[in-house]
């Protein structure tokens, strides 16, 4: 099954994108970033299991900031 990894700047925005998004029915769950660049934050990523909706817009609503997204298998 396919994840989309959202990259965000610390575990605490981790934390609260995965609440947000299980609060909209979504699986998601929360992981350590593979070789986080220094500007990166401390390398959290949540990953949601192939959502149908744009999770951007839920977590941007929420003033979760997004520092990049990317498929997984």
């Amino acid at each position: 099954m396919r994840k989309l990894l959202i990259q965000v700047g610390s575990v605490t925005y981790a934390m609260k994108a995965k609440s947000v998004l299980q609060a909209n029915g979504l699986r998601a769950s929360v992981v350590k970033t593979a070789n986080p660049k220094k500007n990166e934050g401390c390398g959290y990523s949540v990953a949601v299991e192939d959502p149908k909706v744009n999770v951007a817009v839920l977590l941007q609503r929420e003033h979760v900031e997004i520092l990049g997204t990317k498929w997984a298998t």
